[in-house]
């Protein structure tokens, strides 16, 4: 089952902000409680503070009765408003409900009650000396704060209904989740607009490559402001240019083999009708052994068409290592001496400590391999195959020279085509062996040189990696 990159992202981001703005509000929560519960204590040790300094204040001046006076005057003593005619505002311009849940009380050393407001009882709201304090009073839950004066002559006693704290508490963090409430869904929205949007490129993309087929391996060219999307087509057109070198590299090669394969299967059959219509047993064995030569060449040609087939750069850089080289031409040499002693050539090889490349073993072997069989193919009875490698900091220099006809010089640059073979070559093949040499040369950023032999007879190789 497919899973939509457009739901997973949006998904995943909506959780995240449901994680991230429901973490907030708790915290703002959390926040508000202390901070709400500090500034209401502050209030209640401020206004004792104002209160007991108007206290002492006044008794040095008068008597305590004008305090009272005062107090029934401005309406602390004797509560005349009527709230419940504003319970929806809740506040006048000549005060507010929470009044009614505000409360102080003076009292002297010896125990009596100076002053108070309406709604303070007649006993002392605090046992506390001095300080905090939770108390019950008439049911209801208070938090008070006593100050002593500095002569310990009166003590002030505020006090604050707790619930005062909270509404307002409940208040605020109500607001807090109305505001996520209407927070999500907007995020959500936003989300899933700047993710579809975002993802515009990708869906133009997707479109472009569902027009390339077999057929049509074209680049895509179409510039793209994203660093990401233009990584993608970078990636894309290199694999489009890989697709497009491997299906014209195998249609040539299946077009080529299918040419030159052909005359020798056209060959071994009309061998074989003389076989079967010979009139004595020469004639027979002699066109058996046309058929078997023929089966013979067309194996090599197989062959050499399976491995050019294989050399593909794309895979076998993958698979460099470093290459003993000198051990890889005494292996090959031993495993075609049999050869060169059939033909009594005399090959040589000068190195005999190891020199190193990085590369690939397997195609460095081929390459060996045909420059080698070439070279013992094409020398006459008698000759010489020389092997010289050499290497310095930078590089590896390979040369094989044999004693062979050589090639001319116009026909050094077609000899690497597959399938041409120079006319002055009598001997069997099938013309890929050099086209398999420059093909690994190519592959590990070397160089091919074709020239002729020092001796002026036969053909030098030059090879450097």
């Amino acid at each position: 089952m497919n899973i939509s990159l457009r739901t997973q992202l949006l998904f995943r981001l909506i959780i995240f902000s449901v994680v991230l703005v429901g973490g907030t509000t708790w915290f703002g929560y959390k926040d508000v409680v202390h901070e709400t519960q500090e500034l209401f204590d502050a209030q209640l040790s401020r206004s004792a503070r104002i209160i007991l300094s108007l206290v002492q204040a006044q008794n040095n001046v008068s008597s305590f009765s004008n305090i009272q006076e005062y107090l029934d005057e401005n309406g602390l003593a004797i509560m005349y408003i009527n709230f419940e005619e504003y319970d929806d505002e809740q506040q006048t311009d000549d005060g507010h409900i929470y009044e009614t849940k505000l409360a102080f009380q003076i009292w002297d050393d010896e125990g009596n009650l100076l002053v108070k407001s309406y709604n303070a009882p007649l006993e002392p709201m605090s046992k506390e000396n001095n300080g905090y304090e939770n108390v019950i009073l008439d049911e209801y839950k208070w938090r008070t704060f006593s100050l002593p004066s500095k002569n310990q002559q009166y003590r002030c006693i505020t006090a604050e209904r707790i619930d005062v704290r909270d509404d307002l508490i409940v208040k605020i963090s109500n607001d807090l989740f109305y505001m996520s409430i209407i927070l999500i869904p907007a995020l959500s929205l936003i989300l899933y607009l700047t993710i579809d949007r975002g993802l515009k490129p990708l869906q133009y993309l997707a479109s472009q490559i569902n027009r390339r087929s077999e057929k049509n391996l074209d680049l895509i060219t179409t510039d793209y402001k994203y660093s990401e999307i233009v990584t993608i087509k970078n990636a894309l057109n290199q694999l489009l240019d890989r697709l497009k070198d491997t299906l014209a590299r195998e249609k040539r090669i299946t077009s080529d083999a299918a040419h030159e394969l052909r005359t020798p299967l056209a060959a071994i059959r009309l061998h074989t009708e003389l076989a079967k219509n010979a009139k004595n047993a020469e004639q027979k064995n002699e066109s058996l052994d046309q058929v078997i030569q023929g089966v013979d060449r067309t194996t090599h040609l197989v062959e050499q068409l399976l491995t050019l087939a294989r050399l593909d750069p794309n895979l076998l850089a993958k698979d460099f290592t470093e290459v003993d080289f000198s051990r890889l031409i005494i292996e090959e040499c031993a495993l075609l001496s049999p050869l060169a002693i059939n033909k009594e050539i005399d090959m040589s090889f000068n190195e005999t400590q190891s020199v190193f490349i990085d590369g690939n073993e397997s195609s460095l072997r081929l390459l060996i391999r045909n420059l080698l069989t070439n070279a013992i193919s094409y020398t006459p009875f008698g000759g010489t195959v020389a092997i010289n490698l050499s290497a310095n900091n930078t590089k590896l220099i390979l040369v094989v020279e044999d004693s062979g006809p050589g090639i001319p010089e116009e026909d050094r640059e077609r000899v690497m085509e597959r399938f041409y073979r120079a006319e002055n070559h009598k001997e069997t093949g099938c013309g890929i062996g050099l086209s398999i040499v420059d093909r690994v040369v190519q592959m590990h950023q070397g160089s091919l040189l074709l020239t002729h032999a020092d001796s002026g007879q036969g053909l030098k190789v030059i090879i450097e990696l």
